[in-house]
Order: structure tokens, then sequence, then C-alpha cells
């Protein structure tokens, strides 16, 4: 999934219109665009889960390799408390052993040379991921096997999910994201389907299949809905638009404080 944000965030750096008449090009300077950073930073309630990764959008002349930012100053704080101080680990990967809990505000705080950027995020109330399992059925003109989870919503609206399917270690990068508008206070069953037109993401027997469940607040939720509508830009037009980010001072990406939850299996 980083890749794709971060290869997104590379496309939304430059403009780019080719003109094309009378054998006329009108070239543009595509690197004209000033690079904006990128955070990623999670709290979730397991241990050594304060992590924050920093990276800069990419220009389109750029290889789509991600390089981290290592010279950030990384502070998290829970309901103002004093702040903890993360460890560069490399690569612009920041870390402290420290988890969090469901109820609770957190305040992310980074600064980079003379920019500071903030945010703030509340995890939601835990949800348990009651079971993992397959079903199958015809989707996408074949009969295939899709992971499946059953949940239970707890009553009030309000609730949001994200899911991340690994099959045999492998991440599907495809966003599972739902929230309870339509499913309030129900036992929910959801199906991680997968809208590729080959083979290859199929389940197949034998596989090792873990889902993560991860319940989100609705400032998160909006960020991941929004990066799926990014790649063809809101009401199916072909211009991209920037994902909706809780953080202030002009970075992308997204702070979340989450809880975390996940099943594994064996498929028959």
């Amino acid at each position: 999934m980083r890749r794709n944000i971060f290869f997104i965030y590379g496309l939304l750096g430059f403009l780019l219109f080719i003109t094309t008449g009378c054998q006329k090009v009108i070239q543009v300077d595509i690197n004209s665009v000033d690079k904006r950073y990128v955070i990623e930073g999670t709290v979730t309630d397991n241990n050594d889960s304060y992590n924050v990764i920093i990276s800069q959008t990419l220009n389109i002349s750029d290889t789509n390799v991600f390089k981290g930012v290592g010279n950030a100053l990384v502070t998290i704080s829970e309901d103002g408390k004093v702040p903890v101080l993360l460890q560069h680990k490399g690569n612009g990967l920041y870390r402290a052993n420290a988890s969090g809990k469901p109820g609770a505000t957190y305040q992310l705080s980074v600064k980079i040379g003379g920019e500071v950027f903030t945010a703030s995020s509340t995890m939601p109330l835990k949800v348990k991921l009651d079971s993992l399992y397959t079903t199958s059925r015809v989707f996408v003109g074949r009969q295939r096997l899709i992971a499946t989870v059953e949940f239970k919503d707890p009553p009030g609206e309000g609730n949001a999910y994200r899911f991340t399917q690994f099959v045999d270690g492998r991440k599907e990068n495809t966003i599972f994201l739902t929230n309870d508008k339509l499913i309030d206070g129900r036992n929910v069953v959801y199906e991680l389907l997968i809208f590729a037109g080959d083979e290859a993401s199929d389940l197949k027997s034998g596989d090792n299949l873990r889902v993560e469940m991860r319940c989100i607040n609705k400032d998160n939720y909006d960020f991941w809905y929004s990066l799926t509508q990014s790649g063809l830009g809101q009401n199916q037009s072909a211009s991209p638009g920037n994902p909706v980010s809780n953080i202030r001072g002009g970075a992308l990406g997204y702070f979340s404080a989450n809880t975390f939850d996940k099943k594994e299996i064996y498929v028959k």
C-alpha cells in the first residue's frame, strides 16, 4: 500500500498537458512543482505501536523508489501528557515502544528544519474480529475463493473499519474499507473483493491467509476513501486529487490512532 500511496502522490506533484495539432507539441516543465512531505503515522493498541514514516513526493522523472526522510524530530503524546520521542530506525521510519488505548486522543508533532506538521487522532472503541473464512462465488467471470470476515458492529453510527489481506506473507494492495452507515448494530459479513482481471491474485488451496482489522475514526475513513477515488478523480474524472488529510502544516498523508485485530487460516 505504501508504494501505491507514494506513486499517487508523485502523480499529483506535476501537471502535464500535451496538445497536438498541426504537428506542434507544447512542452511543459514537469519538474517545476515543489516537493511536499508525506507523513504516515499510526498508534495502535499493540505494543511497539508508535510508528511514523516520512518521505517526499516524487516528480515524474524520479525513479519510483521509496526514499525516507531521516532528519525529522518526531513526537507523539497521549491526551496532552509528556510527549514520547520516536527514534529513527532508518529510511524514514520512526518508532517508539509504546501502545495506545481505545478512547484516548493522540497528538503527533513532526519538525523538519523550520517546518512543523501536527495532527490529532482519537482511537475508537475496539471491535473484535470474530471469524475469517473463504467464500466460493462467481466473480469477475470466474469461480473464486474470497476472504470473508465476520464481526459485530456496536450500536450507534460512526464506526468505520479497514482491512488488510496477506497471502503467504504477501500484502494485497487493494484498500478494503467500510463503515456502519448501513450496518449499524448488526452482525456483519464482509467479503474482501479484489477486482483483478487475472488469476494471479486468486486464493488457492494451501495458501496462508491473514486478515488484519483496524477500527478507524472518521478522519481516517475519509483519507482512505478519498485515496480510493484519487486514481481517477472525483466522479470518475481523469484528474486525480489530493486525498483528504488530517495533518496540519502542508504535508500529505495521515495520522491514525486505531485498534488492531487479526486472524489467520490456511485455505482449504
